[in-house]
């Protein structure tokens, strides 16, 4: 939803999905733990079977005990996982004078007005263009495009409906590639191996170090893209 507050700044959030991943994956979990605990028989009996002791304990831990503790544990497992999920929601604040934009409550970034000359959707996330064709910021959200883009224009923001003005500057990165200077390339060699290993933390981490050289980063079907901003780098 995107409300306005008082100090004139439109709000989007989806305070709806954030109590649904409260309460629905501590449900869950708790429903999926009384499963395991009801089938622990069968599993332990079975000829093959993994963590086979432990299920050979829960079978025979004595009622109600074994059942209360197997729900626990599947919502507090479930508990972790809401606590995961909204920790990667976004929440993006459009004032006049600066976009805020928070991702679980803690990671902020702020972009000042001025320095904005662009603002869109790659795909499902939105990107803060500033002079020099310069990337500021980047973030991945499930949030309303629609809201997004009311959120901007309303404020004045240069929203591009059609995209990313720079589309065509992007190069697809390969081992091979000599355009680049030999750090970037070290880093994009970098990259491809924690986007390979799923450590996206280290990736971002990384693709920032690219954005402090000069290089905007893109994925695109597992691929890496890049391309130059306008700074005069020493």
């Amino acid at each position: 939803m995107a409300a306005d507050s008082s100090f004139d700044e439109t709000v989007v959030d989806d305070p709806g999905a954030r109590i649904l991943f409260w309460v629905l994956f501590p449900v869950l979990g708790a429903g999926l733990g009384w499963v395991l605990q009801w089938a622990a028989g069968w599993i332990a009996d079975l000829p093959v079977a993994p963590l086979h002791a432990v299920f050979k304990a829960i079978d025979e831990a004595p009622d109600p005990q074994a059942t209360l503790v197997a729900i626990g544990v599947g919502a507090v497992v479930g508990l972790v996982v809401s606590v995961l999920a909204v920790a990667d929601m976004l929440v993006v604040r459009v004032g006049t004078g600066e976009v805020t934009l928070t991702r679980g409550g803690s990671k902020e970034r702020r972009v000042a007005r001025g320095d904005i000359t662009a603002v869109f959707f790659d795909r499902d996330y939105l990107v803060l263009i500033g002079r020099e064709a310069r990337e500021l910021a980047r973030e991945k959200t499930d949030l309303s495009k629609t809201r997004i883009a009311e959120a901007f224009t309303s404020k004045g923001y240069p929203w591009r409906a059609d995209g990313d003005p720079h589309r065509d500057e992007f190069r697809i990165w390969t081992r091979l590639d000599d355009d680049l200077p030999g750090v970037a390339h070290g880093l994009l060699i970098d990259r491809a191996a924690a986007l390979e290993k799923g450590k996206t933390d280290d990736a971002a981490e990384l693709r920032e170090q690219l954005l402090k050289l000069g290089i905007v980063v893109r994925d695109e079907k597992r691929k890496q893209q890049w391309r130059r901003d306008r700074r005069e780098l020493a």
